[in-house]
């Protein structure tokens, strides 16, 4: 696809899981729920 200036605001997240290319995947991770009011809104900086 063609580059557009200034590009279209999109954001892609590829993959659901964390991983390690040069280890083992991560385990036992914190099952802590997302405070979105900890992050802000990033939607100007994506």
């Amino acid at each position: 696809t063609p580059c557009n200036d200034p590009p279209d605001k999109l954001f892609t997240v590829h993959g659901l899981w964390p991983s390690n290319k040069n280890g083992p995947d991560p385990e036992k991770c914190k099952t802590t729920a997302l405070n979105s009011q900890k992050i802000g809104n990033m939607t100007a900086q994506l």
